[in-house]
């Protein structure tokens, strides 16, 4: 059988524990991410959705909001514990931030926004945003050099201090080049002069978007493959398209995760589907060492696929977005056999039992067909005891 993804490196050359590993993996399964619009009063270079001011005409009707927040009850009860809004700058959509927020916060969930800080012209008016949005808990305030030709680096400072003034988590998420430039040092340095370290979410500069021409980062050897996609989860975009991420695919559209039209389809049952898709829980649990195993199978060569990132974000990609490899990786991991065990891995390593009893559920009439089919089923039924505690422990933890 195959085993989950090794410890991996995956962010920053931080060496992660088993444990903290399986923590960044199950991020996916409760929390979810509404970008609200592309609108922006920024044009920043290293935009990755290329967002501006331009285009307020993306930007999530109000009645769409309503019906969105209609549903927060239910997402709950499905599990979802987290909810945050991007955009462009979520701000401009006001309205549609606060009645989502609201009705997210009041159902019991914690919820994010991710902004520029362009309103935070002065502590009286920063003031009146956070009073007017008591549903955000969370602010993530950015900061890079290329925000600066637009919004001063002290209206951060005020964003940050109004947030705590009002008993609200600030994090300060600081886009930085890599390896750093001058700038990017200063404006740590800037951070850390009101910020504590553990307030600063560092993340590089991606070569998407706007920033698309940016040269990447290339591996030195295979270790690429051992690491696992680590999506923050599904977003709901502006116009009721999702994406599987809110990196690399956040405004592609040419890709196999696809999941219908969240306007005419409950979040619940998108949510469901988007933890049982085949191949995207594949590359959550094993990483991509099976998929280059399988394309190479196909008689693609890795020298087809030029350099190889050292970044699965820069890697992932080169791959799905190809619609031929796409189609045979996505079929190839839909088998029987297939989303059997890797609905027994997200069970036992994630504890995440919903893909394989779906599974299970769907393959009985043919369990006789299956290798392995009765050990799934009975780790399934086992998932479904009324008890407190997940009973795959002993299996996950032997």
């Amino acid at each position: 059988m195959m085993t989950p993804a090794a410890v991996a490196e995956p962010r920053g050359g931080v060496l992660l524990t088993e444990r903290q590993l399986a923590s960044l993996q199950s991020a996916a399964a409760i929390h979810l991410t509404f970008n609200l619009t592309l609108a922006c009063p920024l044009k920043c270079a290293h935009c990755i959705v290329e967002a501006g001011p331009g285009l307020r005409h993306t930007t999530m009707p109000v009645d769409v909001a309503r019906h969105y927040a209609s549903q927060m009850p239910d997402l709950y009860e499905h599990g979802i514990r987290l909810v945050s809004f991007t955009g462009g700058e979520p701000l401009l959509a006001r309205e549609q931030l606060e009645i989502l927020s609201t009705a997210a916060s009041a159902a019991g969930m914690t919820c994010g926004v991710v902004t520029a800080a362009h309103w935070a012209v002065s502590e009286q008016v920063a003031t009146r945003v956070l009073d007017g949005l008591p549903g955000i808990q969370i602010w993530d305030i950015s900061i890079d050099a290329y925000h600066e030709p637009y919004v001063g680096i002290e209206r951060v400072r005020t964003a940050y201090h109004a947030a705590k003034a009002h008993g609200r988590e600030a994090v300060l998420r600081f886009a930085h080049h890599e390896p750093m430039t001058e700038r990017d040092r200063e404006l740590k340095a800037f951070m850390l002069s009101f910020a504590e370290e553990s307030e600063i979410s560092a993340q590089k500069i991606r070569s998407v978007g706007r920033a698309s021409d940016l040269p990447i980062l290339n591996a030195t050897d295979d270790s690429t493959f051992a690491k696992p996609c680590l999506t923050k989860g599904l977003v709901i975009r502006y116009d009721g398209s999702m994406a599987p991420c809110c990196i690399s695919l956040v405004e592609e559209r040419r890709h196999p995760f696809q999941f219908g039209d969240a306007r005419s389809r409950p979040l619940t049952e998108i949510h469901a589907d988007y933890m049982a898709h085949p191949l995207l829980q594949m590359l959550r649990v094993l990483g991509f060492g099976p998929v280059m195993q399988w394309l190479e199978e196909s008689g693609v060569s890795r020298e087809s696929l030029g350099p190889m990132p050292e970044d699965v974000c820069d890697f992932c990609p080169k791959i799905v977005t190809n619609p031929q490899w796409a189609e045979y990786l996505a079929q190839r991991a839909a088998s029987p056999e297939n989303r059997l065990k890797v609905g027994i891995l997200a069970r036992n390593f994630l504890n995440e039992p919903g893909m394989l009893q779906r599974a299970v559920q769907e393959f009985r009439g043919q369990a006789d067909q299956i290798e392995g089919f009765e050990l799934a089923a009975r780790l399934a039924e086992q998932s479904l005891a009324p008890t407190g505690k997940d009973q795959g422990c002993e299996d996950r933890c032997s």
